[in-house]
């Protein structure tokens, strides 16, 4: 029994002692995580009482490092609760920056700009696939690149200030300064990746739907890929007819469901008239019928 007893004692002792050791592991690997992520955080300001430096800490790079109150102004702009920063520090981080800050730790944001892009497909192909049924897949092709065109996503990141919180060398911000979209376009899909890691696929569809879906009207987005103002205006400047003028006639409707109605006049003549629930959409039905008027073969859809 004694024999019993004592190899009883010898296994809960081992047993004891493997936990123990387990727990050793688990500290010094959770302080380890820990060090790095507030060293991490450190670099970008995790206190609040940090504020961003007039100038930057480092030559070469167009603004200092992101403060608590950048992350709190960030979150308000993307209507999101973040979790992670590191994330969104990477989102915003251009790989320009990089060149001139000496951390290993830091990542440019090309490999969540390539995720953030699969996400937007899926998510604006799922809602073109449930709300034009009747559409074949080329012209659900056509719907989806242009609402996630590079030139849609830079006007949407505009729409957010993303520039305000871009971290890039100084020659990379002033080609920003020149109105380069690809910078916020980028950006902007690395900033979907981000929602996409940190809150999961709710919140990142959820974020598609709030900045970009609702944003774009389903008339506009439905317009004929022919711009009928722009043949309008070569028209009549090849016949030296002046240049077309576009008058609203008037607004009708409630608020939420406006439709305006427009004349185009060429040479002081009405040539044309047209209406929709946007003036973009008036003006091109308008031109479409002066077309028509004009005899140049426009026929209406």
């Amino acid at each position: 029994m004694k024999q019993n007893n004592g190899e009883g004692k010898s296994f809960f002792d081992k047993l004891r002692s493997r936990i123990d050791h387990y727990r050793e592991v688990g500290a010094e690997r959770r302080a380890r995580l820990s060090s790095g992520e507030r060293s991490l955080f450190n670099l970008w300001g995790e206190n609040n009482e940090v504020n961003v430096p007039t100038a930057p800490p480092v030559p070469g790079v167009a603004r200092g490092t992101l403060s608590a109150s950048d992350f709190d102004q960030l979150e308000k702009r993307l209507g999101y609760v973040i979790k992670y920063r590191v994330y969104f520090l990477q989102a915003l981080t251009h790989r320009s920056y990089l060149q001139f800050v000496n951390d290993p730790s830091m990542q440019s944001n090309e490999r969540l700009e390539f995720l953030g892009d699969a996400v937007l497909d899926l998510v604006i192909g799922e809602y073109l696939y449930r709300e034009f049924q009747s559409l074949p897949e080329g012209d659900l092709t056509k719907l989806r690149s242009r609402l996630v065109s590079g030139v849609a996503l830079a006007k949407h990141a505009t729409e957010l200030g993303l520039d305000q919180f871009m971290l890039l060398s100084t020659s990379a911000q002033n080609a920003l300064i020149r109105g380069s979209m690809t910078l916020l376009a980028d950006a902007y899909e690395a900033i979907i990746a981000a929602i996409y890691l940190d809150g999961g696929m709710d919140a990142a569809r959820d974020f598609i739907y709030r900045h970009i879906i609702t944003h774009t009207r389903r008339d506009e987005l439905m317009l004929s890929d022919t711009n009928y103002k722009s043949m309008l205006l070569e028209y009549v400047q090849s016949q030296k007819m002046g240049v077309p003028r576009y008058v609203t006639v008037s607004e009708d409707g409630p608020n939420h469901a406006r439709v305006f109605n427009v004349e185009v006049m060429v040479g002081g003549i009405v040539h044309g008239a047209g209406n929709g629930h946007s003036k973009k959409e008036a003006e091109q039905m308008a031109a479409q019928m002066a077309l028509q008027e004009m005899g140049i073969g426009i026929k209406a859809e």
